[in-house]
């Protein structure tokens, strides 16, 4: 997949449906079908001794389980085929296109093909075409169209889509669409639209939608969308949700969970796992790469794994990369998924700095919890800074390096801060002094470019704004002077602090507030160590203490409320 992995996976979705159509072929039936026949109720045998044959056990007890074709050796696939017959062969074609034995499913087509069956001819093209053997497919659709066929018609049209042939798409996917082949609206809408007729596309995409067909209303979608007509291009994406397209499903996911419906969006995300995994498992690259970012969106570790090496085994390249803390101690982030220019960008050690900064809060478009998942990076390169945010994976954001001039907002929720109070070491080891300890964003980082490299540091880190704003400055300077224009204000059992988004605060014990009032104010002292689950404990103010990006600022004492 090329650079940016996101536009060009919508860019899948919405180009001509996918390409060319197979005859209907259940999924369920094809599998129950390589259980039975190919797999070993009818114990498939394989070459012995003497020219004699035997049943071939492991077969039987364990690729049946597994319905795994690909387990099959060449000896059961030349029976299969020497048994095949008409009402099977089609099936039997689609476990052995699975199974990566193309020679076997066009030899199982071919006879049907060459009998003018239309079922044949349709899935013996689509075979040659998914091999880009253009010229082969052409002969059996041509044909099948020939007796009237509207699926034939339409995969004529993608055959010429794909050669940029534009007049002759125009006239396949017309005549399909008069033949009833109501997936040829989204296909014929990408061809007026290549052909500068936007009004035609937008209707026939809009005329699509309204038929039900998902890969219309993902176009029709997306350019409601363009134009700022969000309500509507809601509702035409979750008729694409409601299709086969994984990767609608799992936008709709996200719609549904900025609108704090999350039975819905759980719904729609496991639909789109359930696609995606069914598309995958008949051979669609796509279909794995979608498997593989809901697994990891869902904290499914290995399962993200094994799809996106299928996507890859497939001929995917993938654009995005799953990053494990090396040795975490619960500090951070232990995995993030972010593009490949970001990992060039920072480099390993670097990414995994800022991994430390991150902690999984809510995400900052939909608000829910990240919790339980691999969140998904998304930096804006501000050129002597950028700003790191994180998102769920898929269902809300895909991991992206945006150094356009476009930056991101955050829709739908902000930063989550959290605080606690405790006693502070002071230099030297001769005292303790209270001290609020914040860390203002558990979701937001800071990257400050220092020559040719990025320093991740939090958000109120060295050299940053927000670290100018609030008058902090690193630990290892010392004590600073009492000069914030801050206040820190004190009620029966709190402390607080005016804040980036509101006002800190902390319960505070009736010590630390008598030391506040003995001393006429508190140290500030602002990080990005500490995690959500902390409590203020001597590990805890240690870990912080010995943070790259501590910084502290002394506050005098605004008022008391008795």
């Amino acid at each position: 997949m090329p650079a940016d992995a996101i536009e060009k996976l919508h860019e899948h979705f919405l180009d001509a449906a996918g390409g060319p159509l197979l005859r209907p072929e259940p999924l369920q039936e094809a599998w129950q079908w390589a259980s039975r026949i190919a797999l070993g109720v009818t114990s498939p045998l394989e070459p012995a001794k003497g020219g004699k044959w035997k049943a071939f056990d492991y077969l039987v007890s364990d690729a049946a389980r597994r319905s795994d074709p690909i387990s099959l050796p060449s000896p059961v696939w030349d029976i299969a085929v020497q048994l095949a017959d008409d009402a099977r062969r089609s099936l039997m074609s689609t476990v052995a296109k699975v199974a990566g034995r193309i020679d076997v499913a066009v030899s199982l087509l071919q006879p049907l093909a060459r009998s003018n069956d239309i079922e044949g001819m349709i899935n013996l093209g689509a075979l040659l075409a998914g091999e880009r053997d253009y010229e082969g497919a052409r002969e059996w659709f041509v044909g099948a169209s020939e007796q009237g066929d509207s699926t034939a018609a339409h995969n004529m049209g993608c055959i010429s889509l794909e050669l940029d042939d534009l007049d002759s798409a125009l006239e396949w996917f017309t005549l399909a669409i008069e033949r009833g082949e109501l997936q040829s609206y989204a296909p014929l809408g990408v061809v007026h639209q290549k052909l500068g007729c936007e009004p035609e596309a937008v209707d026939l995409w809009r005329v699509g939608t309204e038929k039900g067909d998902a890969a219309s209303a993902l176009q029709y979608s997306d350019w409601l969308r363009s134009k700022w007509m969000s309500e509507e291009s809601v509702a035409a994406l979750r008729v694409a949700a409601d299709g086969e397209i994984p990767f609608a499903a799992l936008s709709y996911a996200g719609v549904m969970l900025a609108q704090k419906k999350g039975d819905k969006a759980s719904a729609y995300v496991s639909k789109s796992y359930q696609v995606a995994s069914r598309q995958a498992r008949l051979g669609d690259s796509i279909g794995a790469l979608m498997a593989g970012v809901i697994s990891y969106s869902t904290g499914n570790i290995e399962m993200g794994e094994i799809w996106w090496r299928r996507a890859q085994d497939a001929g995917v390249h993938l654009d995005w990369v799953v990053v494990e803390a090396s040795e975490w101690d619960g500090q951070g982030l232990q995995y993030l998924a972010v593009n490949t220019r970001t990992l060039e960008v920072l480099g390993e050690q670097e990414l995994r700095v800022l991994m430390r900064c991150l902690w999984a809060g809510d995400c900052l478009d939909c608000g829910y919890s990240l919790k339980g998942g691999v969140p998904a990076l998304h930096v804006d390169d501000q050129y002597n800074r950028a700003d790191a945010k994180i998102f769920h994976f898929g269902v809300c954001r895909y991991p992206t390096w945006n150094d356009s001039a476009h930056v991101s907002i955050v829709k739908d929720s902000s930063f989550t801060w959290i605080s606690c109070s405790g006693a502070v070491p002071v230099q030297g080891g001769e005292g303790v002094m209270p001290a609020l300890i914040v860390n203002p964003a558990l979701e937001y980082a800071t990257l400050m470019l220092d020559g040719d490299s990025w320093t991740a540091t939090g958000l109120c880190g060295p050299r940053t704004s927000m670290a100018e704003a609030f008058e902090v400055r690193p630990l290892w300077q010392g004590l600073p002077a009492a000069s914030s224009r801050s206040r820190v204000y004190m009620g029966p059992g709190e402390i607080s602090i005016p804040g980036i988004t509101g006002v800190w605060s902390a319960p505070a014990a009736d010590l630390l507030i008598d030391g506040v009032k003995r001393l006429g104010g508190i140290l500030l002292v602002v990080t990005s160590a500490l995690g959500p689950d902390d409590v203020a404990s001597m590990e805890t103010i240690n870990r912080v203490l010995q943070s790259w990006d501590t910084m502290i600022s002394w506050v005098p004492l605004g008022g008391v409320a008795e």
